[in-house]
């Protein structure tokens, strides 16, 4: 899991304005004029249409449809977007980007800020962004890694005689801080915000003079020896998405590193609950844990109730269903055709049913479309109705989890690594929700609940707020689409263009 920097980043072109200076390796720079989305939202009804309002916009910004470099294929697609850029001499150039459907949320269609000829966004974050220096980045071997298995991907990935390499060798032979980095070519803030989430746990396994409490957790969780006996593992896959590193013991013992970043990342209800049920190890925890009984035993039915029983059990605590009524969900799983027609439903399941709206309703499966109905409505009464939220934060941040700080500062030609502070326990999780739009579909379940972890104040992206489905992406309420389109068509006429998050073409 990685800094998510900036919705402006993360989205690319949507959110660009004008003049905004791409440049590319050979020295040639273009500045952005503005994008369209055809239509503003949803889809054309086939590809021919598509193809049609193609060739109207062509005609409209004065260029031969084949003049338009297009960033992609339009094999699936019913929608498009067309970008706007000047270079030096006041030249234009049109790039175009296809969609299976534009959301009504300009933020959600992304559209990559590194365009086709090597041109690559010149702001500052972006700069940060190109390094390369996250540990996902530069490190092929992600898990059970020595300190000095990391340095030689280090070298392996920038040169062995790079300013990496050196930054490297120079903080595996310190014995104390401050410490000087010749800076070279190396980009100071990403140094210390993403190269350092390398160097964090290499300092804890070395022994290396860390501030903090980190040693606590470690009496707790690392009782089979402590961190000079860890192995190193990064990404989602080793942390369980809960955090960036971790350090594990061949007792199995582990504990994960979170650094300062505004973040967040996937987890599994599985993976949840292990590190909950960590918490208990400690006393503090323990009590924790009991004072938020509720909370642990939403998390207990999702995890033992599966992808069909986690919602409903949910949705019949809330009240939401009823016991009979959970029951003619589970009799639609061989069932094919309208069940709301066949009188199958009860009018409160055939309302949620009907008010859950898809792009193609013929893909529809009525048992996953109803399942996903309650699922999405049960994930928003937790995030907005609960405490779990709070709860599974405080649970967390009690737990087998270490903040960890990289402190640095610069002089002319110098990075210098002021040194490590650690925090236990945590306050690193301040956000826990539940969401059901990456399993749950109309079409389709792809697993249970998932939950999305945020640290330090990030925040994150509602499920309410996605587009419309197609084979990979989970379908909304109308009521919630028609909503957003009705608050996107009240800022335009009010003329609140920022609000819009785009500039128009003059």
């Amino acid at each position: 899991m990685r800094e998510i920097i900036d919705l402006l980043e993360s989205v690319g072109l949507a959110n660009r304005r004008p003049g905004d200076r791409f440049a590319n390796d050979q020295g040639q720079e273009i500045q952005f004029s503005d994008l369209e989305f055809y239509p503003e939202s949803g889809a054309f009804p086939d590809e021919a249409a598509m193809q049609a309002a193609v060739a109207q916009v062509a005609q409209k910004i004065g260029v031969r449809p084949e003049q338009i470099v297009w960033a992609n294929d339009s094999r699936g697609a019913r929608a498009f977007g067309i970008a706007h850029f000047v270079d030096a001499a006041n030249k234009d150039y049109y790039l175009g980007r296809y969609y299976r459907s534009i959301s009504p949320n300009r933020g959600e269609n992304s559209f990559p800020n590194t365009l086709p000829g090597g041109f690559r966004l010149q702001t500052r974050a972006a700069k940060k962004e190109q390094t390369g220096y996250k540990p996902t980045e530069v490190l092929t071997d992600l898990t059970n890694l020595t300190p000095d298995s990391i340095y030689q991907q280090i070298a392996a990935r920038f040169g062995s005689d790079s300013d990496e390499a050196r930054a490297a060798q120079l903080f595996m032979a310190a014995d104390a801080f401050p410490l000087d980095i010749p800076q070279g070519e190396m980009n100071p803030t990403a140094f210390s915000d993403y190269f350092c989430e390398m160097l964090q746990p290499m300092a804890l396994v070395m022994g290396k003079p860390v501030k903090g409490n980190a040693d606590q957790a470690e009496k707790i969780f690392l009782t089979d020896g402590g961190f000079t006996e860890c192995l190193i593992s990064f990404g989602a896959s080793a942390t369980g998405g809960l955090s960036d590193s971790q350090l594990s013991n061949s007792a199995g013992q582990s504990i994960i590193l979170s650094s300062k970043a505004k973040s967040g990342a996937t987890a599994s209800a599985g993976n949840l609950k292990d590190q909950m049920d960590k918490v208990r190890d400690t006393p503090a925890g323990d009590r924790l844990l009991k004072s938020h009984a509720k909370a642990v035993s939403m998390l207990d039915m999702i995890v033992d109730g599966g992808y069909i029983n986690g919602p409903l059990n949910l949705a019949q605590l809330f009240d939401m269903i009823s016991k009979d009524e959970a029951d003619q969900v589970r009799a639609l799983r061989k069932f094919q055709g309208d069940p709301v027609a066949e009188g199958m439903l009860s009018d409160r399941l055939a309302d949620m049913y009907r008010s859950r709206g898809t792009s193609d309703p013929k893909r529809v499966v009525p048992f996953y479309h109803m399942l996903a109905a309650i699922a999405h409505r049960v994930a928003d009464h937790v995030n907005q109705e609960t405490d779990f939220s709070s709860a599974a934060s405080a649970i967390l941040n009690q737990g087998a989890l270490v903040q960890m700080y990289t402190e640095t500062g610069s002089r002319p030609g110098v990075i210098v690594i002021k040194g490590f502070t650690t925090v236990y326990p945590s306050q690193a999780v301040t956000d826990v929700m539940l969401r059901a739009g990456k399993t749950y579909y109309s079409t389709d379940n792809k697993g249970n609940f998932t939950f999305e972890i945020l640290k330090n104040g990030a925040k994150g992206v509602d499920d309410s707020a996605v587009s419309q489905q197609t084979d990979t992406k989970p379908d909304v309420d109308l009521d919630r689409v028609s909503q957003a389109r009705a608050d996107i068509r009240a800022r335009r006429d009010s003329g609140d263009e920022k609000s819009l998050g785009r500039k128009r073409r003059r």
